[in-house]
C-alpha cells in the first residue's frame, strides 16, 4: 500500500519539484537570463531549423503545385527498382568514405601524436604548427592542391612521372583520391586529441612494466594502447561525422562518385527541390547524430585513462630504441613534406600562367581575384569577426552554466550547443532556407513571451498580477499593429457596425511606426528623471535616450551614409570604391538588425529598466515599455532572414559555438569554485562575481575560443554556400564557383589569400595571450566545413 502511493504521488512530486526549481532559478538573475538568451539563440537557430528539416523531408516543397502534402516519394526511392540501386550505391560509398577517411585519419593522427610526445622529434614546435595548417584552411584546399600535383594535368602526375590518363587508367578523382583527401585535411583534429591523450598518461605504470622486464612493444600493446582505447574510438567516431559532413572535397574531386553531401547540394541547387534535399538530410543525419552521440558516450568515459596531469619524467623522450624512433619520426617527416608540397601547390599555382601547360610566372590571376572577389574577401572577413564575438560570448555563457550551475535540463543545453557544430553542415543550410524564409511565428512568440514575463519580474508579485500587465502591454502594442494591417485592408476586423470606422484608420508606414515607438521611449525617459532612484536615474535616462536614437537611425542611417558612398566612387580606382562600398553596406548592417532581434534585446534591457523605477510605477512601465516591445518585434516580417546578412552570421556563430563551449567548459573546470564562493561572502552579487572574478580568470580561453572560432568562420562552406547572397558573396562559396568554372588559378589564389587572413588571425592572438598554434583547452573538433 505504502509502495502504491508513492508510485501515485510521485508525478505530484516532481511537478512539485520543477515549480521550486523554477522559482529558485527566477531568484538568480544571472542564472535566469542566461538561460532565457542561450535557450532562445539554440531554440532559433538549432532546433527549430533541424526540425524545420525533419518535417520537410515528408512534404512537399511550398513551390510545388501540390504543396504541403504528405509525401514519402523520396524514402520510396530506397526500395523502388527503378532508383534503389543508385540511392543504396550512393548510401553505400558515403559509408565508405567515412570509414577509410576516419581510418586512415585517426592512424595518421596517432602516429604524429606519438612522435611528437614520445620520440623527442626535432623542431617540434615547427611539426606542431605545420601539423595544424589543414585545421585553419578551407576544407576544400586540401583537395585542390591534389588536383594541382596529382590530377590528370597535375605537376607530379604529368611533368615528373609522365602518366598519361588513357581510358582505364585510375586517376586522383574517385573515392579512393577522395579518402586520401579526407585523411590529409582531418588527420590534425585526431593528432590533437590523442596528443592530449598521450601527454596525460602517467608514464609511472609504463616504466613499472619496464623494470620488471616486460618488452617496448608488450608495453604499448598492454598499457599505452589500452589506455587510449577510449580516445581513439572518440577520434575514429568524430572523423567518420567530419568527412560524411564534409562537401567541398566530394565535389572537387569525388569524380563520378557521389556521396550523400553532393546529392543533396545537387537537389537543392541543382535540381530546386527542398523536399528532395531535405529527405536526403535526414537519411544522412541518421549515421551522423548516431555516430555523435556514441562519440560523446567514448568521450564521456575519462575514468579509462590516467589523468594526472603531464608527464614529469621521461615520458616525452620515453622511445629511445633509434629503429622505432627514427622510423615514427622519417614517417612523421614524410607526411609533413606532403603537407607542405599540397599547400605549396596552391601558392605556385596561384602564381602560374597555366597549370599543367605553361608555369610561367604570372600574377595576373591575383588582378583577377582582387577585380572579381574583393568584395567577397572584404565581406566574409567582416561577417567572420562579427559573427566571431557572438559564438564567444555565447559559448562562455553556456560553459559557466554548464559547469557553475544546477539546474534540470543541464545536459540538454550542453548537448544542443554542441549540437550545431555536430551535424553536417549541408543539413544545417537547408534547415536556415526552410525556416527563416518565412517569418518563424511559433519561436517568435515563445521567445517574446519568456523574454515579457522576464522583463515583468520586477513589477509585479504573483503570475496572475504579472499575467495582467503582460496581457495589457501585448494587447496594447499587438492590437495597435492589427489595428494598423487592418486599415490597410480596409476591412473591419469584425462584421460589427461599431467597428466600421476601423476602416477609416490612417496607415501608417514603417517610418512612422519607428518615430512613433521612439516618442514613447523618450516620454519614459522624461518620466525616469522623477520616479527612478537617484543612484540609477542617470543610467537609465542615458539607456532609453540610446534605445530611442538607435530605433530612429535605423530609418536614416542609409542617407546619412550615401555621402561615404558618392565619395569613395569619386576616389577612383579599383579599392577605394568597393571598399568604401562595402563599408557602408557594413554600418548599415550594423544599424539596421532585424526587427525581432531588436525587440528581444529591449525586452531584456526591460526587466533592467523596470527595476529601477519607484514600485507603485513599475506596472504602468512595464505595460508600456512591453507595448514597444511588442510592436517592435512583431512589426514586419519577423526573423524572415533568407537573404540578408543575419542568416550567414547566425550560421557562422552555430557553426563555431562547440569550440567556444568546450574552450569554456575546460578552462572553468581548472577554477576552484571556492574563489567564486569567497567573492559572494563577501557580499559580491553573481554578476558582479562573474564580471570581476570569473571573466579574468577565463579571458586566455575565450580569447582562443576567439581565434579559433574567427578560423571556422572564415573556413566554412558547407552551410554558408546555400546562405550566399549576390548583394553578401562569401569566399568559400566564390572558390567553389571558381573551380566548377575551370578557373583553377583563380581559385588557388583565392585560397592562398584566404590562409593567409587566418594565419594573421593565429598571429594575432600569439600576440595577445603568446600561445599560438596551442589546442589546449580549446578543442577544433566541431564545426568544419
Amino acid at each position: 500500500m505504502t509502495v502504491m502511493t508513492h508510485t501515485r504521488s510521485s508525478p505530484l512530486s516532481s511537478l512539485v519539484r520543477r515549480y521550486r526549481e523554477l522559482r529558485l532559478i527566477a531568484q538568480d538573475p544571472v542564472l535566469l537570463i542566461g538561460l532565457i538568451i542561450t535557450g532562445a539563440f539554440i531554440l532559433a537557430f538549432v532546433i527549430w531549423p533541424l526540425a524545420r528539416v525533419i518535417v520537410q523531408g515528408f512534404f512537399i516543397a511550398d513551390s510545388k503545385p501540390d504543396a504541403g502534402t504528405f509525401n514519402l516519394d523520396q524514402f520510396t526511392r530506397y526500395v523502388s527498382p527503378q532508383f534503389a540501386l543508385q540511392y543504396w550505391s550512393i548510401f553505400r560509398d558515403t559509408l565508405l568514405m567515412g570509414v577509410f577517411a576516419a581510418i586512415g585519419s585517426t592512424a595518421l593522427g596517432f602516429l604524429f601524436a606519438y612522435t611528437v610526445v614520445r620520440c623527442n622529434i626535432p623542431f617540434k614546435r615547427v611539426v606542431h604548427a605545420f601539423t595544424l595548417l589543414p585545421t585553419i584552411s578551407p576544407p576544400f584546399a586540401i583537395a585542390l592542391a591534389a588536383i594541382l600535383l596529382f590530377g590528370r594535368a597535375g605537376l607530379v602526375t604529368k611533368d615528373i612521372l609522365h602518366i598519361e590518363f588513357k581510358p582505364g587508367v585510375n586517376d586522383i578523382y574517385g573515392l579512393d583520391g577522395l579518402v586520401f583527401v579526407q585523411i590529409i585535411t582531418f588527420f590534425s583534429v585526431a593528432y590533437l586529441i590523442l596528443r592530449g591523450l598521450l601527454e596525460r598518461i602517467d608514464p609511472s605504470m609504463e616504466e613499472a612494466a619496464l623494470s620488471l622486464g616486460a618488452s617496448k612493444w608488450h608495453i604499448f600493446r598492454t598499457i599505452t594502447l589500452p589506455l587510449l582505447t577510449p580516445g581513439i574510438a572518440a577520434s575514429f567516431l568524430l572523423m567518420f561525422v567530419e568527412s560524411l559532413a564534409d562537401l567541398g572535397n566530394p565535389v572537387f574531386i569525388g569524380g563520378n562518385v557521389t556521396v550523400l553531401s553532393t546529392q543533396i547540394w545537387i537537389a537543392v541547387n541543382g535540381e530546386f527541390n527542398q523536399q528532395k534535399g531535405a529527405a536526403l538530410s535526414l537519411i544522412l543525419l541518421l549515421p551522423t547524430l548516431t555516430v555523435y552521440l556514441l562519440q560523446r558516450y567514448w568521450v564521456s568515459r575519462k575514468s579509462y585513462i590516467s589523468v594526472t596531469g603531464k608527464p614529469t619524467g621521461g615520458g616525452a623522450g620515453f622511445v629511445k630504441e633509434p629503429l622505432i624512433r627514427w622510423t615514427c619520426i622519417v614517417l612523421t617527416f614524410l607526411v609533413l613534406l606532403l603537407v607542405f608540397a599540397l599547400y605549396a601547390a596552391i601558392f605556385l599555382g596561384s602564381i602560374t600562367r597555366l597549370w599543367g601547360i605553361d608555369y610561367t610566372l604570372d600574377l595576373t590571376h591575383y588582378g583577377r581575384m582582387f577585380s572579381a572577389g574583393l568584395t567577397a574577401i572584404l565581406d566574409t572577413t567582416f561577417l567572420s569577426a562579427v559573427a566571431t564575438p557572438i559564438a564567444g560570448i555565447a559559448g562562455m555563457v553556456i560553459a559557466f552554466l554548464v559547469v557553475r550551475k544546477t539546474f534540470s535540463g543541464k545536459e540538454a543545453l550542453d548537448f544542443t550547443s554542441n549540437l550545431g557544430g555536430a551535424v553536417p553542415g549541408t543539413i544545417l543550410g537547408i534547415g536556415y532556407i526552410i525556416a527563416f524564409i518565412q517569418a518563424p511565428m511559433p519561436v517568435v512568440i515563445l521567445i517574446y513571451v519568456l523574454l515579457a514575463y522576464y522583463l515583468l519580474a520586477p513589477s509585479a508579485r504573483g503570475l496572475i498580477a504579472r499575467t495582467l500587465v503582460f496581457l495589457a502591454g501585448t494587447l496594447l502594442g499587438a492590437g495597435a499593429l492589427l489595428l494598423n494591417l487592418n486599415a490597410k485592408g480596409r476591412q473591419p476586423l469584425v462584421a460589427n457596425d461599431w467597428l466600421a470606422p476601423l476602416a477609416s484608420l490612417p496607415i501608417l508606414d514603417m517610418q512612422t511606426w519607428l518615430t512613433l515607438l521612439a516618442g514613447i521611449l523618450v516620454v519614459l525617459a522624461s518620466v525616469s528623471l522623477f520616479l527612478v532612484e537617484r543612484k540609477s536615474r542617470r543610467a537609465i535616462v542615458i539607456l532609453l535616450v540610446f534605445m530611442a536614437a538607435y530605433l530612429l537611425s535605423r530609418q536614416f542611417i542609409a542617407d546619412w551614409t550615401l555621402p561615404i558612398l558618392v565619395w569613395g566612387r569619386s576616389v577612383g580606382g579599383d579599392f577605394w570604391p568597393r571598399f568604401v562600398a562595402s563599408l557602408t553596406k557594413w554600418i548599415n548592417l550594423l544599424f539596421q538588425p532585424p526587427m525581432a532581434i531588436l525587440g528581444f534585446t529591449y525586452t531584456a534591457l526591460g526587466a533592467f529598466i523596470v527595476g529601477r523605477f519607484v514600485p507603485r510605477a513599475r506596472p504602468l512601465v512595464a505595460v508600456a515599455l512591453i507595448a514597444v516591445c511588442c510592436a517592435i518585434t512583431f512589426l514586419g516580417e519577423p526573423l524572415a532572414l533568407v537573404g540578408s546578412a543575419y542568416i550567414i552570421l547566425a550560421a557562422y556563430a552555430v557553426r563555431s559555438l562547440p569550440t567556444s563551449v568546450r574552450a569554456g567548459v575546460a578552462s572553468l573546470q581548472q577554477i576552484d569554485p571556492a574563489i567564486e564562493e569567497a567573492s559572494t561572502n563577501l557580499g559580491a552579487d553573481a554578476s558582479l562575481t562573474f564580471r570581476q572574478i570569473t571573466l579574468p580568470l577565463i579571458l586566455p580561453a575565450f580569447l582562443a575560443g576567439l581565434i579559433f572560432s574567427f578560423a571556422r568562420h572564415m573556413t566554412s562552406l558547407s552551410a554558408i554556400i546555400f546562405l550566399s547572397s549576390p548583394k553578401w558573396p562569401i569566399l568559400t562559396a566564390l572558390i567553389m564557383s571558381e573551380v566548377e568554372q575551370g578557373g583553377t588559378s583563380v581559385a588557388a589564389a583565392y585560397s592562398f589569400v584566404l590562409i593567409v587572413i587566418v594565419l594573421a588571425a593565429i598571429g594575432l592572438m600569439y600576440a595577445i595571450i603568446g600561445r599560438a598554434f596551442r589546442g589546449e583547452g580549446v578543442e577544433l573538433s566541431l564545426g568544419a566545413g
